[in-house]
């Protein structure tokens, strides 16, 4: 497995390089498929034929690509094939709930439900008046806004909104269509506030921004920069006092794009935990073999946001949290947070589950709000209210077309 990213993760399959050693499925954290049957997947991948395994039990989390010791990105085979599928078969309806750009979704039904100083707060954050310099907050944030009542993010206005959405959710299950649309889309968006620099949380929404949507038809003109990047410096600087260290022993759910980044990004929460006096004890997979926190069981077409899917993945993402005997979970993905935080509603781990940023807010000197416990109920509940009566429907359908007009 590389332990850099030294070469070009978004091309497409390369079938002329690959050996069909079936390394790539046979070293899966998910799959762990016999050599013998690895090999036998890719070449019904390659042929265009329905798999056994892959396709329906893939999180898309990118770790072929960095096993494949040829570099042919099978990862990206994939989601060819799954857009594919989607293409001649549609989705099953009860995906509609977690449509991104589709209302009501399993996000506005926690947003409607939020106190009311953080309604305030997503009214504030959507408008179109110009910004040089902002804060991306992404849906994951946008459905835990507390989480920005913080001096770490002083000097930054907050913009963004649902309907802002990086489209992450729509390139993990292959919706190639929708990332076009939702990239024009954004194109048009940043052009309207003049943005010179934006500082995104999101791991995911920071991949989409510098390396995907650029394929797409985004054209950024400004600067991007990830918050852990933004925060490490300014500890390095002074501008961020540490004032507690914690003593507290944790392990960390690395973000499915984490690996893509490598040492640039993988390292840094590890660095920010141990200035402020945090051990971290390292999953069986972490770093650049993580597991997906779960969500990612939802994305195959096949499953289609199956709940016995998406909670059996974040089951496996807790039990092996719970396997370090450290006594916290970290993330540093506000999604992760809240995938992690909505399946220990019911399968508590006895570990509590922060964002870095509340681990760096204790440190600092300030007591954060703690409100994910309640997200996590409120998003369980709305998405068995909603799933209920879908889960044995036959009905498929076709995800509906980005509006580009603001």
């Amino acid at each position: 497995m590389m332990d850099e990213n030294k070469f070009d993760l978004f091309a497409p399959f390369d079938q002329g390089k690959c050996t069909l050693c079936g390394e790539c499925f046979s070293q899966c954290p998910v799959m762990h498929l016999p050599i013998d049957e690895a090999k036998k997947e890719m070449e019904r991948l390659i042929a265009g034929k329905e798999t056994k395994y892959v396709l329906q039990k893939c999180t898309s989390c990118f770790v072929c690509n960095f096993i494949c010791p040829e570099h042919c990105n099978p990862t990206q085979l994939i989601l060819d094939r799954w857009h594919e599928k989607y293409l001649q078969e549609g989705l099953p309806s009860r995906a509609e709930w977690f449509i991104p750009h589709y209302k009501p979704n399993f996000r506005t039904y926690v947003l409607d439900r939020l106190p009311e100083e953080e309604k305030e707060m997503l009214k504030a954050w959507d408008n179109l008046s110009p910004c040089e310099e902002m804060f991306y907050p992404g849906c994951n944030i946008i459905t835990s806004p507390y989480l920005t009542r913080t001096s770490l993010l002083d000097g930054l206005e907050i913009r963004g909104s649902l309907d802002t959405c990086c489209s992450e959710m729509y390139y993990r299950m292959g919706l190639f269509d929708q990332v076009e649309q939702a990239a024009k889309r954004l194109d048009a968006y940043f052009r309207k506030l003049g943005v010179k620099k934006m500082v995104i949380p999101c791991t995911a929404g920071y991949n989409m921004f510098t390396n995907v949507l650029p394929r797409f038809g985004f054209k950024p003109d400004f600067e991007i920069q990830h918050l852990l990047v933004r925060l490490w410096e300014r500890i390095e600087d002074g501008r961020i006092e540490i004032k507690n260290k914690l003593g507290m022993k944790v392990t960390i759910q690395d973000s499915c794009y984490g690996k893509i980044f490598g040492a640039e990004i993988l390292d840094l929460p590890r660095k920010l935990l141990e200035r402020i006096g945090v051990e971290v004890v390292e999953e069986r997979y972490c770093r650049q073999n993580s597991l997906c926190c779960g969500i990612a069981g939802g994305f195959s077409p096949e499953s289609g946001y199956s709940p016995t899917r998406i909670v059996s993945s974040t089951i496996r993402s807790l039990r092996e949290a719970k396997a370090t005997r450290a006594g916290a979970i970290v993330t540093y993905c506000a999604g992760c947070l809240q995938m992690l935080s909505t399946v220990h509603t019911f399968y508590p781990t006895g570990m509590p589950i922060y964002h870095i940023l509340e681990m760096l807010q204790m440190a600092i000197g300030e007591k954060p709000a703690r409100r994910q416990g309640q997200r996590g109920r409120s998003q369980l509940v709305g998405t068995l209210v909603n799933q209920s009566p879908k889960l044995i429907s036959k009905k498929r359908f076709r995800v509906k077309q980005i509006a580009q007009e603001w």
